[in-house]
């Protein structure tokens, strides 16, 4: 064994010792004797808080029941408090924070703390930025919808949404671009080079020659010649990168009889970009996403999107999001419906009535007993209830330029396409929170309103009752 296999080996054991084995974490996040003496939040907080009653009305203890099975029964160190991953990622995607930025000002934001179950003030990031990220691939995107779930659920309790209204859904497809530059055959082909030669560098082989400087210089030409509109000599410097990139494949295949997995993925998807054509299908438009896809949806300020296609189900009449669906490969829209009726159903518990789909469904795969409304198609014989749900479907459209905006939706910089699922199904999620946070905010708003005439109220009927002569009329 060598030495780069004896490192990788190492490297593949803490990190299971650490990430993939973590022993069941405490019901609690950890506190230490001193905040004994400590202010408690319940005494500095106000009450009436958004996020404070948000945090006494989610039902913490279904995170700990259904995510258990994520962790080791008795092997490894305990992991972090499971309500405290789960606040975060609440956190995250309502108020629109990477992972870096969001522990910087949970620090500094007590409602934050109290709302992942900290009792007493904290100084310091509860854990790290990577752990994050490797609580999420140890989770996965099916076992984060019960996020989702939940946000539906507490709609549901808090009489903000019926079933009835759960049952008449709008669907849509959107794009989630992934974090890639835009590809040009100049750049990917410069990026491989430098790949190639670092993948030769890491594991002793001698390259006949580097090509770095020869290609960054052709790259940039290339590039020139583009934009000049002189093609033929963009083509001749294309040529040339796409030759050096033929020439360190051959010299890494001669050099590296056996090589291993992750240099074995890198040939190959070097090969695959050496070979394609303008005019392929399935191209590859990035070396470090090789699962992006090219998606035109017909928009004036953007032709092309670079990224996975995603359903988005909405509710038609409050447009609260009931189900996101990863859709890899670029299908067409109407063979993603039946996958995203029965997401819904899984969400809600509701069985689906009505669908109000745009032209984009027309041929759709689903057979089931709801009712599929065409944007387009006649309206006669209708009620006017049934006509205004089909003016609604158009209100999907501004929710995902909002989950796009404001939920972390626009670019995924998560990688691979369990990082594009967890991204669709975290946004969501805190959509629906960012909404119940308003509508807790409101009846706050409502509630002193309403204290208000009814003091009004009291007031004018005792200066009546001592002076019956004079008549006093409240105003709203």
């Amino acid at each position: 064994m060598g030495w780069l296999e004896l490192r990788a080996f190492f490297s593949r054991l803490i990190k299971t010792l650490q990430f993939g084995a973590g022993m069941k974490p405490k019901s609690r996040p950890e506190t230490s004797q001193l905040n004994l003496f400590q202010a408690q939040f319940e005494q500095l907080l106000n009450h009436d808080h958004p996020l404070f009653i948000m945090a006494n009305k989610i039902d913490w203890n279904r995170f700990e029941v259904e995510l258990a099975d994520c962790y080791s029964p008795g092997m490894g160190a305990p992991g972090k408090s499971i309500r405290l991953l789960v606040g975060l990622h609440f956190l995250k995607h309502t108020f629109n924070e990477s992972d870096e930025s969001l522990l910087d000002r949970w620090v500094e934001n007590p409602y934050w703390q109290h709302f992942c179950g900290f009792t007493t003030m904290q100084h310091k990031p509860p854990l790290h930025p990577t752990a994050m990220t490797k609580w999420r691939q140890r989770v996965g995107a099916e076992k984060l919808a019960i996020l989702l779930q939940e946000t539906i659920a507490l709609a549901v309790r808090e009489k903000q949404v019926t079933k009835q209204e759960l049952a008449q859904v709008t669907v849509d497809t959107t794009v989630q671009e992934k974090n890639i530059t835009h590809p040009t055959d100049s750049k990917l082909l410069h990026k491989a080079i430098i790949k190639l030669g670092k993948a030769a560098k890491q594991r002793g082989v001698n390259l006949r020659q580097s090509y770095v400087r020869v290609s960054k210089k052709a790259a940039v030409m290339a590039s020139r010649y583009a934009h000049a509109k002189q093609f033929k000599r963009m083509n001749r410097k294309l040529r040339k990168l796409r030759t050096l990139v033929g020439r360190m494949i051959r010299d890494i295949r001669r050099k590296v009889h056996k090589p291993d997995k992750s240099l074995e993925e890198l040939l190959t998807l070097c090969q695959r970009l050496h070979d394609q054509k303008k005019n392929d299908t399935q191209k590859l438009y990035s070396l470090h996403e090789p699962e992006v896809v090219c998606i035109s949806k017909g928009k004036a300020h953007k032709r092309y999107e670079f990224g996975q296609k995603i359903s988005v189900t909405t509710t038609n009449r409050g447009n609260w999001l009931v189900g996101v669906d990863l859709c890899s490969g670029n299908p067409y829209d109407g063979h993603t419906l039946a996958e995203a009726i029965a997401t819904v159903e899984a969400n809600t518990g509701v069985e689906v009535t009505d669908g109000y789909l745009d032209k984009g469904y027309r041929g759709h795969n689903y057979t089931g007993p709801a009712t599929m409304h065409l944007a387009g198609s006649s309206t006669r014989n209708l009620s006017r209830t049934k006509k205004k749900r089909r003016k609604r479907r158009s209100a999907v459209e501004p929710k995902i330029g909002h989950l796009k905006t404001d939920n972390r939706m626009r670019r995924c910089f998560l990688k691979g396409l369990i990082g594009d699922a967890v991204n669709a199904v975290l946004a969501a999620a805190g959509s629906n929170l960012q909404k119940l946070l308003r509508l807790f905010q409101h009846a706050i708003f409502y509630w002193l309103w309403s204290s208000l005439l009814k003091a009004q109220h009291e007031f004018s009927t005792t200066n009546q009752h001592k002076n019956p002569s004079r008549l006093t009329i409240p105003t709203a």
